[in-house]
């Protein structure tokens, strides 16, 4: 849209004297105009990841502002600035160039969702963000925007749907259009992180998505945990109630498992592992959790949309799931704000409980089969339970008798999906739209190089 024009104002985002790193940080913003009008305003903070010394991001961000610390501190790593997201860095993001947050977009009320989305994808590809590199490379690799909260009582979103030309709407739909996305591996930390959308070169240099399918994608988009799902009160109280039993009783079982350990330490015996403990939860606490959970479910609490179930299977807690599926068996399928099924969550416990006899208990995982969950269910990442035991028993596997390794195949059997690994199972989580970024190995290669830390090159290594 030739009539849409740029204005643009640049200067420091910091006192340069009192700057943490001068110069990192520089607040752009540009008047947009409409055949020579003024119709809105869009700006933000370009960061020159470059300028920033070595584990100082998030730092630096800090001394800004409490926004740019909760964006930074959610999208970069702290070391050197890379991105925490996979899904930035497979679309480009390089922290050899800038990172930008844009932290304002306003329009006049008069203005359409189609004006908006021009000005924005006309800052995008202006001077500014893409810039003029003779490589063809953006001078800012990736950007980020929060959207404004959602009122409590979801009134915006009612707005939103009723009134097409509302702020809401204009704000939210020239992002989508312009190639921006929600990433759902940020908002299992903090279900606020579900305002922010964030994209990469590859996404912006795509063509602009239609109106209509970015309207369908913005009713997509999660408000917050639990998958999208609010809890109540009572959904709270539900959970509260499951998590202070399970805790509790998960302590005891420690205990039990650290029997021998001590005496041992000291040399005075010789370490036996000891058998699976019992599940200790009482009868008379399962009783007591039965009556206030049917008080609450009475009151208006869901047992699946508390999460409750998670919390049991993090902590092997048989008989606590077995009741939970008595008293919805809904629960079974249930996701959380990760899209964490519930067997899911017990993949991933059994093989932290592996220990040098394998692993016996297997009990909740079979409760949860019995009760309907499905293995092929796939959480944020695009992997299933089978996928996430199987990547996480690999760390354990040496420490595993091989005489009892038999017992971590038979338990990679039971819960693998009948159509097969997901493609997230293959590639573990990793290159995905949806992913956190391990830079682990990067690093521990890097420092080796260098000769630094745990890592460094010793004589006789070649």
């Amino acid at each position: 849209m030739d009539s849409i024009t740029l204005k643009y104002e640049v200067g420091p985002a910091e006192d340069p004297d009192e700057a943490f790193y001068p110069g990192a940080l520089t607040d752009i913003k540009a008047k947009v105009f409409y055949s020579g009008k003024e119709i809105g305003t869009i700006g933000g903070i370009e960061v020159d990841r470059q300028r920033i010394g070595e584990n100082s991001f998030h730092v630096a961000f800090d001394e800004h502002s409490g926004d740019m610390e909760w964006i930074g501190s959610v999208l970069l790593e702290n070391k050197y600035g890379r991105t925490k997201l996979q899904s930035l860095r497979d679309g480009g993001d390089d922290n050899e160039f800038n990172f930008f947050y844009i932290d304002t977009f306003c329009m006049d009320k008069a203005v359409t969702s189609d004006m908006a989305t021009f000005a924005l994808r006309k800052f995008l590809h202006g001077e500014r963000i893409k810039g003029t590199l003779s490589n063809g490379c953006w001078i800012n690799s990736s950007v980020a925007y929060a959207l404004e909260p959602v009122d409590s009582d979801g009134t915006q979103g009612k707005r939103k749907r009723e009134d097409e030309d509302s702020n809401v709407y204009r704000e939210i739909i020239p992002f989508l259009r312009n190639g921006f996305f929600q990433d759902t591996a940020i908002i299992g930390d903090d279900p606020e992180n579900a305002r922010i959308l964030v994209g990469a070169v590859r996404d912006f240099e795509k063509n602009m998505m239609s109106e209509s399918e970015a309207k369908a994608k913005a009713s997509r988009l999660q408000k917050g945990g639990g998958g999208g799902k609010k809890m109540k009160g009572s959904d709270i109280e539900i959970l509260n109630l499951v998590r202070n039993l399970v805790n509790e009783n998960d302590e005891i079982m420690h205990m039990h498992a650290m029997r021998g350990v001590s005496s041992a330490m000291a040399g005075l015996t010789q370490y036996r592992p000891p058998a699976p403990p019992e599940d200790p939860t009482s009868e008379e606490q399962l009783r007591n959790m039965r009556q206030e959970i049917v008080r609450l479910q009475i009151s208006g609490g869901s047992v699946a949309r508390s999460g409750a179930i998670h919390a049991a299977c993090e902590k092997n807690s048989l008989k606590v799931v077995e009741l939970i599926l008595q008293l919805d068996a809904t629960s079974a399928t249930a996701k959380d704000h990760l899209g964490r099924t519930p067997l899911i969550v017990a993949g991933i416990n059994a093989a932290g409980r592996l220990s040098i006899n394998g692993i016996d208990d297997t009990a909740v995982i079979d409760a949860l089969l019995n009760a309907g969950a499905q293995k092929a269910d796939v959480d944020s990442s695009n992997m299933t339970a089978y996928g996430h035991f199987k990547r996480k028993s690999s760390l354990y596997l040496q420490m595993t008798h091989y005489e009892h390794r038999h017992k971590i195949t038979d338990l990679e059997h039971k819960l693998y999906p009948s159509g097969g690994p997901s493609l997230g199972d293959f590639s573990e989580g990793r290159g995905g739209r949806s992913g956190l970024v391990d830079y682990g190995p990067e690093d521990d290669e890097a420092d080796r190089e260098m000769g630094r830390g745990t890592y460094a090159y010793r004589e006789g290594d070649y």
